[in-house]
């Protein structure tokens, strides 16, 4: 009896230092985030790769409108936005990224995405939040 309970108990410490040990996937890894508004649309998977990085992938920015304005897509986060990402090949076009590394020094705890439409006031929506696993 004794032997089993250890047994149990190895088992079980197990089971939980594995679910500890670094690099271990996280529900917040790989999350799909996306927004839309007229005339534009952004999709993509967040992939966390440290305190300080991330790298977007399967990017997808549509331009679903044809009224000649370019759409574009940016990453912000906490105290920083990214440079924009353009799609200028007009009506119902998608352009695509297989994978756009990000990082910044100090760390960063969330980012989120917001698409636009190119125009004098610019119509723009943003994503939900990615929240940093590594953080």
């Amino acid at each position: 009896m004794k032997k089993r309970g250890i047994t149990a108990l190895v088992a079980g410490l197990a089971v939980a230092a594995l679910g500890f040990t670094a690099g271990t996937a996280n529900a917040s890894d790989n999350q799909p985030l996306s927004a839309s508004t007229t005339g534009a649309s952004v999709s993509l998977t967040v992939d966390w790769t440290g305190s300080e990085s991330f790298t977007l992938r399967n990017v997808k920015l549509s331009d679903t409108s044809c009224d000649a304005h370019p759409v574009f897509f940016y990453v912000t986060v906490p105290g920083f936005q990214f440079p924009n990402h353009w799609n200028t090949s007009g009506c119902g076009t998608t352009t695509t990224w297989s994978a756009l590394p990000g990082s910044l020094d100090g760390g960063i705890h969330s980012l989120w995405v917001t698409v636009c439409r190119d125009t004098t006031f610019d119509n723009c929506s943003t994503s939900g939040t990615s929240l940093n696993p590594y953080d």
